[in-house]
């Protein structure tokens, strides 16, 4: 009897599982029906609006890291763009940074809030900009082993929309090639940090194929990355140009010649920005009365974002890291009138910063408290190429419509 009946169970289980798929994807074209209507009007609503040029409109997320996709956004408006900035994280509250989305991971894990900006976004949006390719919508919320992100190309792809990609750096970049091109990287030696960077790198790095197969623009922040991506777009960094020039207005460097030289060095990450062999060298001159310096790690203190341009009033010299990587830091300290320290590979084209080695730095500080050296053309290279403008044009020129 139980032979009999095993055929059957076999053919009832499989019907379960048919029925199961079917009513998955059955669900999912109902979604994917009503934005497709949505986007339909907000199409619609933009051509009545602006007939003659297209006129798209941006949401880019779910990091903000660095604040990129909140100053990109800004940028955007600046051209008369629509455009908003995305942020998922553990914990809203304890951000550095202000998104015009901001989701903690518990709401995001609510299906009905990813329905509800997915609706946003197919009544509003045109273009939708992944970062770090994190997953924004997820609304079938497959098991199948594949990156989640690829629900939501394949999702944006039916509601007509166009979407795109943003490497930061740390989840792209190829650690084992940088610590071999890079006598100073920070890669050499290994960490529980390193190798957490390295999976989710890797992770990312096995997505490009289908990026590039898929004819998705990729966008790197740092010209470093060009190495790894050669056929990426370099989207500038953007910073706040304006909050810092303030800095530069109202508080000017060596304000007494009789006082030692002020030096802030801020890592984000001590680990990646080499702390172990900058601050040393810092202490040792703090200790020789050859500069100011207020070491925040030994004071167990943290400082928000907010706060950085003060900070930055309050010093001469701005010093950054040894990753060979002109990141956000730097040219806020350039726009902020200070002089700056860092690593420049000699790839790195023409930038205002004062390079340094592990073996230079000693020597490169003693000189600047000697010689007091006036910034030259810091200023102006923050807003040619990082005040946002560029990043736009960078944006307009992939996706092709005119500012």
């Amino acid at each position: 009897m139980k032979r009999l009946l095993k055929p059957l169970r076999v053919v009832r289980k499989y019907r379960r599982v048919k029925r199961a798929q079917f009513d998955k994807w059955s669900v999912r074209y109902k979604r994917e029906s009503r934005l497709r209507q949505l986007s339909r009007r907000g199409r619609i609503f933009q051509f009545l609006r602006s007939p003659f040029r297209f006129r798209p409109a941006f949401l880019i997320g779910p990091t903000n890291s660095a604040n990129q996709a909140t100053l990109w956004s800004s940028a955007l408006h600046k051209f008369g763009l629509n455009a908003e900035s995305l942020r998922i994280s553990a914990d809203v509250t304890d951000e550095w940074f202000t998104s015009d989305y901001a989701l903690n991971r518990t709401q995001w894990l609510d299906f009905d809030t990813r329905q509800k900006l997915a609706d946003s976004v197919a009544k509003s949006k045109n273009i939708v900009l992944f970062e770090s390719l994190r997953p924004i919508f997820r609304l079938l919320n497959a098991r199948d082993g594949r990156n989640p992100v690829l629900e939501d190309f394949e999702l944006m792809s039916r509601v007509g929309k166009r979407y795109g990609v943003i490497f930061h750096g740390s989840d792209i970049r190829n650690t084992e090639a940088h610590a071999l091109r890079n006598p100073y990287s920070p890669f050499h030696t290994g960490s529980s940090e390193l190798e957490k960077m390295r999976k989710r790198q890797a992770e990312n790095a096995e997505l490009v194929p289908v990026l590039r197969e898929r004819k998705i623009p990729i966008f790197v922040t740092t010209k470093d990355l060009l190495i790894d991506l050669p056929d990426a777009h370099w989207l500038p960094v953007t910073v706040d140009f304006d909050r810092f020039y303030k800095v530069a207005l109202n508080s000017p460097i060596f304000p007494d010649p009789d006082q030692k030289i002020r030096v802030l060095f801020l890592p984000s990450r001590s680990w990646l920005k080499s702390a172990d062999l900058i601050e040393p060298v810092l202490i040792k001159l703090r200790d020789e009365g050859v500069i100011s310096y207020h070491s925040y790690f030994a004071a167990g203190q943290t400082l928000k974002h907010s706060e950085i341009p003060a900070s930055m009033a309050e010093a001469d010299l701005v010093i950054d890291q040894y990753l060979g990587v002109i990141g956000v830091f730097p040219i806020e300290a350039l726009a902020a009138g200070r002089l700056v320290m860092s690593y420049v590979p000699v790839d790195a084209g023409e930038v205002p910063i004062i390079n340094i080695t592990p073996d230079t730095l000693e020597s490169e500080l003693r000189r600047v408290a000697r010689e007091r050296p006036t910034p030259t053309s810091g200023i102006e290279y923050a807003k040619r190429w990082h005040d946002g403008t560029e990043s736009v044009m960078a944006i307009a020129e992939v996706f092709g419509f005119r500012i």
